[in-house]
């Protein structure tokens, strides 16, 4: 193994100062790619250890070659010669675990983002470095090392007193940035280079004892930190009584600054991006047995392309042995960002740092503090009780569920940073943000029906074929389809207007409604027969059925979006429809409600059809921020977690009924229905999602369980009977105790769940036939009651799934595209689901080289000719159970090697593996190659029918969960969708 420096005639030589054993290649920057390779094959047969680049021409560019500049965008460019040159370099000359060490004179822009594009275009083991200055006396320990690997120290060292020259001679002052609790920050200009940086200042002589110790431990703990996403530590010293720490500038400013001049909230995928590399950086501290302890937005900064660097390590803490093992007890930090143990003076560990880190998210998605309070003790209490405003902004369920487990109480529950990094970047993404050959990526949404009594789906018809789908709002009557792009379509019944085209007949297949072309939609909500429309600034537009129009008793029926000039006044935050009323929620979180009271549904004392919006009066005073409404029932969600429920609770649904007395007697009339809201009690932990259904409703708490309250007719309560269940009992779904879920919808008679994890599952009745649907206004004798519910526990019918079972998981096994389940929504029986498909465009780099043998031309390559890909293109692709037959791919010329198969089917697949061989040697004629292949398909059709019966009954593959219940009531079927497997 060899140590080479690689460097050009325009960098500076380096001859008479390398280190005895490092060979120095110099050349030309003007010769051919092909004369520099062959200069390096010289020393290397794949031998190289260390490699040092010192590339860096006068104008400060980092240049190969004369043409080819490195950056990151030439080295993310899978397609450029410098991308090109470094795969070759890393696995043709350099050996596993290698190392490339930048060496530059003067530092450079985006320098870190240059060493992740470099590693990223190979799998191949490696690590990057970059040491600027590298030639400076006062280069800090951890980089002189790394010098000295390549250069002589005892020769580059000629001056012997670096520390005699005054730093004001050395740097210029430009302004000072920020000022902490023991110095300032100061932007200086080096002279030597015109490079910027910055200079922490600190008066040693104002300090206590135990303040400059702080200092003294920044210092240290800088010096031993290198890591991207980390400001970098150039060099220390002290003059005249102030010590100077020179770091890294980051000319973006903080997070702090960035938030507080947002004004609209932040894309999903900025946040994303952002907190992975925070994540990232904690990860490396706390592998490195560092705790920050002052994790915040003001310490989190950026540079002008948002690239995330952590800093100000003066309050940080290196675990010992001790601290590892009984944790830190020193209270520290800012006062919004400290964890719950750092409050109660217990001892503390790393998860107080993710415990900030789930304040930092949390105040990226909400734009304000996770923990806020008049005064500390009330901000104490706030964060000891861990009350804080769920987030309502349009972000996916599972940063919701980032920010929930980062905020738990108890510091165990709390993810590790690694576990974080697994949580915000899921599998099918990983390599977005280090990889070179995926581009941004589009995302479009298809839009399918299930139907329940097969449990199949099938696309919505004429949707246009690469929308992105924002919400779906479902009604008996009609369903509305808003987009990303602010169109809305719609289709179902239009006999009152309420599709918004202008006219009233019926709309079978999705059209856009053009009246509302060019209209800033927020949302959008529907019941039966009316639409309303939540737009820019809190205007609502409504159409449909007269009577819930909200327009006064004098109202008609309209088929144009009409303005509520009532509420023009009123900023509204988000509607939510039932089906015959609708609740507005506003910025000020009180509620406006108007419709059908006839259950109680709207809160208002009087049981009457309310023909205008009508504030409705919420218990202590509560801000509403969340809600949705059921048939003849609504709940809403406070800003502290609370549920708030009005409406009919028949068969309490709405778990409102009080638990009797032993020496109680049992009323006669129970409490079916409440006009007033009224908060729900028993639930363990915060409610982040519900549903209300016809008969029962669900929610969904903090920790990812699902409980199910009301009718069990249909074992839609999930708990493998039909029992009913006692009052205030209310449990967890035992089923689904090991899934973290997202969002749980309530059908007549069945319950859907969707989890993290892409999958969907249901439980209920399948098909309601005529003697399955409950007339609630039907009298019953007490003895008929009893009979009835003495016979429903034990009836098994095939049309019941008793219990969750997995019917859709979305999976991808394809790199450059990724597919979620980004909607749900129901109404009655109906359900639709939307699938997100994020589609990239994949460039040719060595990642999709090495998914083929090396040998084997790709289907789509030139040398293939036209009619042998054609065949391939079209070919049907035959599963093969992988637990009878094994079959992989040589690297050499792709045959197919057969094991553990029958004598007959391995007699076949060998007359398969013939012909192939023949086609893709290509000797004979067309006409040859025709009657080969006529052959090739009629022998793979007789291997299709001897395995056709592998497939039935069996599950996907790649699922092979033992804890989920596969329920054989479902049908078998083969069908399955190029974006979701059946079950």
């Amino acid at each position: 193994m060899s140590t080479v420096i690689l460097c050009h005639a325009e960098s500076v030589n380096l001859d008479t100062i390398r280190a005895s054993d490092a060979n120095i290649i110099r050349y030309s920057v003007g010769v051919k790619m092909t004369e520099l390779k062959d200069m390096l094959k010289q020393y290397t047969a794949g031998r190289i250890r260390n490699l040092g680049l010192h590339i860096q021409t006068r104008d400060t560019k980092l240049r190969i070659l004369e043409d080819m500049e490195v950056t990151k965008e030439s080295l993310e460019n899978a397609g450029s010669f410098v991308s090109q040159f470094f795969r070759w370099l890393i696995s043709e000359v350099l050996i596993e675990g290698a190392f490339i060490d930048f060496l530059l004179t003067t530092p450079i822009e985006n320098a870190s983002q240059i060493c992740l594009a470099v590693q990223s275009v190979s799998k191949k083991k490696i690590s990057v470095r970059l040491v600027s200055r590298f030639l400076s006396s006062e280069l800090a320990p951890h980089n002189r090392r790394i010098v000295e690997i390549y250069i002589n120290n005892e020769i580059m060292i000629t001056n012997p007193n670096p520390r005699a020259t005054s730093a004001q001679n050395r740097y210029e002052r430009i302004r000072t940035v920020g000022k902490g609790a023991f110095g300032s920050a100061v932007l200086y200009r080096r002279r030597e280079d015109s490079s910027l940086v910055i200079i922490k200042e600190i008066n040693m002589y104002d300090l206590d004892s135990s303040q400059r110790r702080l200092a003294l431990n920044e210092v240290s703990l800088l010096s031993r930190i290198e890591h991207p996403n980390i400001i970098a530590y150039y060099d220390s010293f002290e003059e005249e009584g102030v010590l100077m720490i020179e770091m890294e500038y980051a000319d973006g400013g903080t997070l702090a600054q960035m938030l507080s001049r947002t004004q609209n909230l932040l894309d999903e995928e900025q946040i994303g991006d952002m907190m992975i590399q925070m994540c990232s950086a904690v990860a490396y501290l706390h592998e490195n047995s560092v705790l920050h302890r002052d994790l915040k937005t003001a310490n989190v900064f950026l540079t002008r392309d948002s690239f995330v660097k952590i800093g100000d390590f003066g309050i940080s803490k290196i675990m010992g042995t001790e601290t590892l093992a009984q944790g830190a007890k020193t209270v520290v930090g800012t006062p919004y960002y400290i964890s719950p143990e750092m409050c109660s003076g217990v001892s503390y560990n790393e998860k107080s740092d993710m415990w900030a880190l789930g304040c930092i998210l949390y105040e990226m998605c909400c734009l304000k503090k996770a923990f806020e309070g008049d005064n500390l003790p009330a901000l104490v209490n706030s964060i000891m009780t861990c009350a804080y405003t769920p987030v309502k902004g349009p972000y996916s369920a599972e940063m919701k569920m980032v920010i929930r487990e980062l905020l738990q109480l108890d510091p165990q529950k709390r993810p590790s940073a690694p576990q974080a990094l697994k949580m915000l970047r899921p599998s099918e993404n990983r390599h977005r943000h280090t990889s070179g050959s995926m581009r941004s990526s589009v995302s479009f949404t298809t839009l399918y029906d299930l139907h329940v009594p097969t449990i199949t789906l099938s696309s919505i018809p004429d949707l246009p074929s690469r929308i992105s789908i924002k919400q779906v709002a479902l009604s008996k009557t009609h369903t509305m389809v808003l987009t990303n792009d602010n169109e809305l379509f719609g289709f179902g019944d239009n006999s009152c207007g309420q599709l918004g085209f202008g006219k009233f007949s019926k709309m079978e297949n999705g059209r856009l409604v053009e009246s509302l072309k060019g209209r800033d939609i927020q949302s959008v909500g529907v019941g039966n027969y009316f639409s309303v429309i939540c737009c820019d600034r809190g205007t609502l537009l409504t159409f449909g059925t007269a009577k819930n129009l909200g327009l006064g008793k004098d109202a008609k029926d309209s088929a144009k979006p009409m303005l509520l000039e009532q509420l023009l006044r009123e900023n509204i935050k988000d509607i939510y429809c039932g089906h015959d009323h609708v609740v507005a929620v506003l910025e000020s979180g009180e509620c406006l409600g108007w419709g059908s009271n006839q259950y109680g549904q709207l809160g208002l004392p009087t049981l009457e059809h309310f023909f205008a919006p009508t504030k409705i009066p919420m218990p202590s005073n509560k801000k509403i921020v969340y809600g949705k409404a059921g048939k003849d029932a609504t709940m809403l969600l406070s800003d502290d977690g609370s549920l708030i429920a009005m409406g009919s609770n028949k068969h309490n649904k709405l778990n409102l009924t009080q638990r009797v007395g032993f020496f109680t007697k049992e009323k006669k009339t129970p409490n079916d229905y409440v006009n007033k809201p009224t908060i729900l009690q028993g639930f363990p932990e915060r409610v982040v999602d519900f549903s209300v259904g016809s008969y029962h409703s669900g929610v969904i708490l903090e920790s990812g369980q699902v409980m199910i309250f009301g009718r069990n007719d249909n074992t839609e309560l999930g708990l493998g009977n039909s029992q009913k269940m006692a009052v205030r009992c209310v449990k967890p779904v035992k089923s689904l105790l090991h899934h973290a879920c997202t969002h749980v919808l309530c059908g007549d008679g069945f319950t859907l769940v969707s989890t993290t994890e892409q999958e969907l599952y249901f439980w209920g009745r399948k098909d309601l036939t005529d003697e399955d649907v409950c007339i609630d206004d039907l009298e019953e004798t007490v003895t008929e009651k009893k009979m009835k519910r003495g016979t429903t526990t034990e009836i098994f019918d095939k049309n019941v799934v008793t219990l969750p079972s997995l019917i859709l998981r979305l999976q991808d096994e394809r790199g450059d595209k990724g597919i979620r389940l980004s909607g749900l929504a129901v109404s009655g029986r109906k359900v639709h689901v939307a699938v997100d498909m994020l589609e990239g465009k994949r460039l040719p780099s060595a990642l999709a080289e090495r998914c083929r043998s090396g040998s084997a031309p790709a289907i789509n390559d030139e040398t293939t000719h036209t009619w042998l890909r054609e065949e391939f293109e079209k070919a049907e692709i035959i599963p093969i159970d992988a637990s009878k037959r094994r079959v992989r791919f040589d690297d050499s010329c792709e045959k197919l090697k057969i094991m553990d198969a029958t004598a007959k089917q391995n007699s076949l697949l060998r007359e398969i593996e013939d012909l192939k061989s023949k086609i893709k040697e290509q000797d004979t004629t067309f006409e040859g190659h025709r009657n080969q292949m006529s052959d090739l398909e009629s022998k793979l059709q007789e291997l299709q029918a001897k395995q056709s019966f592998l497939r039935k009954s069996e599950p996907p593959p790649a699922y092979d969960r033992r804890n989920v219940t596969y329920n054989k009531l479902f049908p078998e079927r083969e069908n399955t969708s190029t974006t979701c497997v059946i079950l």
